[in-house]
């Protein structure tokens, strides 16, 4: 027999909760079907956290409470509420997971235009660990969803006939209706909570930082060669090597700027202080300042060598004028730290002082000719920064396998479309870049574009979806993408067998 409704508010928020829940279902195993599906997703789920919140609020001070219809046994009592609590644990718990993944992808994130906060720095490896919990919960919330269905509509409304179903059903709906949702209970929180709790002495580490870089990297012409391949060679074995085992961003000053809306690129912290760090000559002055998101800042007093050879750069800044003179503008790099000392976003800045720079002039870079790569007079490829050979040892044997596995791999990526967004220039595009264009770019973003591409998160068309590649493609470009990975592994576990001093030593991870 009927045993009462619930009230309207209970039963729309419930009945939304399950439109929104369906619609990002939908949008995942449908990938495309509808334009801009990647953005919607991550909008409903932040509409379907204010709804959770919602009716977490309304069932604790204004919601009706309906007692088990009469005939129940106890077991299945205390098992629907089981589910009723996991249900709202999970809806809410999935969507906070996707939040976490996104902003520790480095991914943008708003509400339908309006900016949220952001709940966790770009980290890949919280990004993969949180992408794979956020698999679990939904699949288990989408199988809970089906329990969920079959209870109201197979055990209470057709065998029972106790009038459930239609205690949720809107007034006008006196039939057999879809069901919204689910549970199972677990929910895990975020990992680095641990982290944060670490003490690190931020003005020790800034100091001994700075001293660290001035003798790797002391002041001298903005020309000199040998100082910068004596810098190139010196740094990373001081305090500054422990950022070497990780990824983080780099970009611009950008004022005015939160982070997350910053045009940033990913690199890992080895390369970035090889390819990067060392065109900068570092005075040994620092200051440590706090951020506008509590984190702590490490400004290290640095001036940009514009005088050496095209080739020794990562590639052409002078592709954009502004971006060259940004470049030899600059007086600082700044890191800004975790609380446990972890670089989050390293930057360069004027802002500083030029009391230290010494005789510097503006130089004219050569003309842009819309080459990221070019063949040098010596036939060499340039920028020469960027090939293997100038990260490893010369004497490596699994150099020249390596060329080759890079090459193999960069025509599938093209025939793939998977560089479209993938250059200096395709900022227009994403704010958080990953290069490709250059085999240390590659060797330093070749984890993370394996995971997308084996997600099936890349390559993505203008509104961001994912564009499916034909099997054979998706096949060739992953098996390339593995040998070239397990030859850059090889490459460094011979570096680290033959104690070179900056092998990669998480070669094996």
């Amino acid at each position: 027999m009927p045993h009462g409704r619930y009230d309207p508010v209970s039963v729309g928020l419930h009945w939304l909760t399950a439109g929104l829940v369906a619609a990002m279902f939908l949008l995942v195993l449908v990938p495309g079907v509808v334009k801009g599906s990647v953005a919607l997703h991550k909008n409903i789920g932040l509409l379907l956290i204010l709804v959770m919140l919602l009716r977490i609020v309304w069932r604790l001070t204004g919601g009706r409470r309906l007692a088990a219809p009469a005939g129940v046994p106890k077991i299945l009592q205390l098992g629907a509420k089981a589910a009723h609590l996991g249900l709202y644990a999970l809806l809410l718990g999935t969507a906070a997971l996707g939040w976490v993944y996104v902003d520790a992808k480095g991914m943008e994130l708003s509400l339908f235009g309006i900016d949220v906060p952001s709940v966790a720095y770009y980290d890949r490896d919280l990004a993969m660990t949180v992408y794979g919990w956020k698999k679990v919960a939904a699949y288990t919330l989408l199988a809970l969803i089906l329990a969920h269905a079959a209870a109201a509509i197979v055990y209470h409304h057709l065998l029972r006939r106790d009038g459930v179903l239609d205690a949720m059903l809107p007034a006008r709906a006196r039939k057999a209706a879809r069901p919204a949702v689910a549970a199972a209970a677990l929910l895990a929180l975020l990992p680095s909570a641990g982290e944060a709790q670490a003490t690190f002495d931020v003005d020790a580490y800034a100091k001994a930082l700075a001293a660290s870089l001035a003798k790797a990297c002391p002041m001298a012409k903005p020309d000199d060669t040998a100082a910068h391949e004596a810098c190139r060679k010196a740094m990373g074995q001081g305090v500054e090597a422990s950022m070497r085992d990780y990824s983080f961003l780099f970009g611009g000053q950008q004022k005015g700027l939160w982070l997350k809306e910053k045009k940033t690129t990913v690199f890992r912290g080895d390369l970035f202080q090889d390819l990067y760090m060392s065109l900068f000559m570092f005075t040994g002055e620092v200051s440590v300042e706090t951020s506008p998101d509590g984190n702590r800042t490490v400004a290290l007093q640095a001036y940009f060598r514009n005088g050496l050879p095209a080739g020794l750069y990562p590639y052409p800044f002078w592709h954009s004028d502004p971006k060259w003179a940004a470049y030899e503008k600059a007086n600082q790099i700044r890191l800004r730290l975790s609380p446990a000392g972890k670089v989050l976003f390293a930057y360069r800045a004027d802002i500083g002082s030029d009391a230290n720079r010494g005789v510097y002039k503006p130089v004219k870079p050569p003309v842009f000719l819309g080459e990221w790569m070019w063949p040098g007079a010596d036939g060499v490829a340039e920028p020469r920064a960027t090939l293997f050979s100038a990260y490893y040892s010369l004497d490596n044997p699994h150099l020249a396998a390596l060329d080759e596995s890079y090459r193999r791999m960069a025509i599938s990526f093209r025939n793939a479309d998977c560089t479209v967004c993938h250059a200096p220039d395709g900022h227009r595009k994403m704010n958080k870049l990953t290069l490709l264009q250059t085999p240390l770019h590659a060797a330093a973003s070749i984890d993370a574009v394996i995971d997308e591409v084996r997600m099936n998160k890349m390559p993505v068309d203008d509104y961001e979806d994912p564009r499916p590649l034909p099997p054979g493609l998706r096949r060739e470009l992953l098996s390339n993408g593995e040998e070239f990975r397990r030859l850059l592994r090889t490459a460094d576990a011979w570096e680290v067998t033959n104690g070179r001093p900056k092998a990669r030593r998480i070669a094996a991870k």
